[in-house]
């Protein structure tokens, strides 16, 4: 064989192959435990067949685990959470279920005043008792926000939009309630964003397409290079969108400038099938830069 005309015996040969097999093995079993469920939101909603209804999407369920994992089991960090838009009740069951008694407050935001009836979850055993709230409003005003932020001080580490998916009320919850109810260390998780309302992301993150200019900080107009929408988010009233103030350095390419407040507060943005995640950083970002290491350079 090829293997032996380079030189390698038989024993030489199975050794190898040995060794490559338990390499495998065990790299194999290593990503298994790492794609292995430890909230279980698939497994509840596999096995909940009757009572109140839930709807999902089965590739929701890993990007689930991954964006609230540190929730779960062992461990877990206490969390709060607003689901906007809870219908038939059956994924309010599955956050108490997955996250157990870490889960230390879940508020439910949903215009059919009906769904009031879902707070008795909150006396079901398996998290905390009487740890289910509902608030009957429209996701698209603000004063439901302001209102759960006066009834529920602190804020919430996971902000979930699920309610009528339509661009204007997506945009609208994002505003009102990322800058001002989602805690540091938190995500807001947007899903169903399909053709029809995807232009919520592009108004959200600043990349709609328009004939208006947007400045830069310390730019003139006729030097702005991206053209968006005058309706697009602004975090916190900044000049630039999410994703131009994320890129914008706010000094020398390299090697160290303040970040903006974009860069300082935001952790990441993360844009799945059908799926937006934004996550806050738990602490701000004091510096940006560039440091190297080593004392061998090829010249550039």
């Amino acid at each position: 064989s090829i293997g032996f005309s380079c030189g390698f015996s038989k024993a030489r040969m199975k050794m190898i192959a040995w060794s490559i097999g338990v390499l495998t093995l065990a790299l194999g079993t290593a990503f298994a435990e790492n794609r292995r469920a430890t909230c279980g939101f698939s497994d509840f909603f596999e096995t909940n067949t009757e009572g109140p209804g839930i709807h999902k999407w089965l590739h929701y369920f890993p990007i689930y685990e991954r964006e609230f994992g540190e929730h779960c089991g062992a461990g877990a960090s206490p969390v709060k959470m607003i689901e906007i838009g809870i219908q038939s009740g059956g994924s309010v069951r599955m956050w108490r279920h997955a996250f157990g008694d870490a889960l230390e407050l879940f508020v439910g935001v949903d215009i059919n005043p009906n769904t009031k009836a879902w707070e008795r979850f909150g006396d079901e055993p398996g998290s905390r008792a009487g740890n289910v709230r509902v608030e009957i409003g429209s996701q698209a005003d603000p004063k439901i926000f302001t209102r759960i932020n006066a009834k529920y001080p602190g804020g919430f580490d996971i902000i979930l939009d699920d309610g009528s998916h339509t661009t204007e009320h997506m945009v609208a919850s994002f505003k009102h309630a990322f800058e001002k109810i989602l805690k540091p260390g938190g995500v807001y998780l947007i899903e169903d964003i399909t053709k029809e309302n995807v232009e919520a992301v592009h108004q959200i993150l600043g990349l709609s397409n328009s004939k208006g200019l947007m400045k830069h900080r310390g730019e003139t107009a006729n030097k702005g290079k991206t053209a968006h929408l005058a309706r697009s988010f602004r975090y916190k009233d900044s000049e630039m969108n999410l994703v131009d103030a994320l890129y914008y350095n706010n000094g020398p390419a390299c090697c160290q400038y303040p970040p903006n407040e974009v860069q300082s507060e935001v952790e990441y943005i993360t844009e799945y099938p059908m799926m937006l995640a934004i996550k806050k950083r738990e602490h701000p970002l004091a510096i940006m830069e560039a440091i190297q290491h080593g004392t061998q350079w090829i010249p550039i």
